[in-house]
């Protein structure tokens, strides 16, 4: 790794990766290119443990979708139903896409990036919705903290620790817990259809949020509650793990010698073998698309890497 601040840095990306060999063999910290309109440029994403996962990143230094200008929404659209395409002729596979908007999840330095990752093809919105729920619980996401034994408690490891082992018994009075764990409906606060730019009084306010939109009503939301990045990433684990025999002993495999990972963060577990194919695959792809989408390729400015 170099001493560059700007983790998600479009200049560094289209001089590494034009500078690449193809097809890649071996991913370098700005070789994930693929492909770039005239706003925003498409990589493969770190922790790729499903095929075809893909970030939307914008050119400009923003740090959230909700600050892109309106004229420039269609282009993000496109660009998304692109990677869709891509992703269920290529793996016969379905999409999630999210954004955890105003994060600085990179760092310091963040800018407006859009995961889009692949979900089995017959998942449910059923399965969809009991993923983020579960979620919801194991970040016992709504509780602002637990006091015990007269000590307050915000650290989410201290409160999984003590709900779990203290909460279920009857009567115990040394617990007093502030708030409550959320659910799916809990947290749908502003209309999916709607983003990015019905979050723009929540920004200028200095707030995050949330949005998850998995193609079901039912399943998508849109929020301002503030919950730990990486959400929609622990979401699609849940799904994988639950409906991906062969990735649930994969999985297995890792905690083995490290009981304690939390497999689904990037930090964690790279998946390079799914990042590199992601890449080919979709340069490749890609080119036979664009045959579909000549309009707005056009219009867009749309070039493979």
């Amino acid at each position: 790794m170099n001493n560059i601040k700007d983790q998600l840095s479009w200049t560094e990306f289209e001089l590494q990766s034009n500078k690449a060999s193809r097809p890649i063999k071996k991913i370098s910290e700005f070789n994930r290119l693929i492909a770039h309109s005239d706003n925003f440029f498409l990589i493969s994403g770190y922790g790729a443990f499903t095929d075809g996962y893909m970030l939307i990143i914008s050119k400009d230094f923003i740090p959230s979708y909700g600050l892109v200008e309106k004229n420039k929404i269609k282009e993000i659209r496109f660009l998304v139903d692109l990677i869709k395409q891509f992703i269920k002729k290529m793996y016969k596979r379905n999409t999630v896409v999210f954004e955890h908007g105003m994060c600085a999840c990179i760092g310091g330095l963040d800018r407006a990036h859009l995961h889009i990752m692949s979900i089995p093809e017959k998942t449910t919105n059923k399965q969809i919705i009991e993923a983020i729920n579960k979620v919801l619980y194991n970040r016992k996401a709504g509780i602002e903290h637990i006091e015990y034994n007269n000590y307050k408690l915000e650290n989410i490891h201290d409160i999984n620790q003590i709900y779990e082992s203290q909460i279920k018994k009857k009567n115990n009075q040394n617990i007093k817990i502030v708030g409550k764990i959320l659910n799916l409906k809990d947290i749908q606060n502003l209309s999916v259809k709607e983003w990015p730019h019905n979050t723009l009084d929540h920004i200028n306010k200095g707030g995050h949020y949330v949005y998850f939109n998995s193609g079901h009503e039912g399943s998508s939301f849109l929020t301002t509650k503030n919950f730990q990045t990486q959400f929609g990433r622990e979401v699609v684990f849940q799904l994988e793990k639950k409906l991906n025999i062969k990735f649930q002993k994969q999985v297995e495999k890792i905690k083995k010698k490290n009981p304690s990972i939390e497999v689904w963060r990037w930090q964690n577990q790279m998946f390079e073998k799914k990042i590199v194919s992601t890449i080919n695959d979709a340069r490749k792809e890609f080119k036979i698309l664009k045959k579909d989408y000549k309009e707005e390729c056009s219009m867009f400015n749309f070039k493979i890497i």
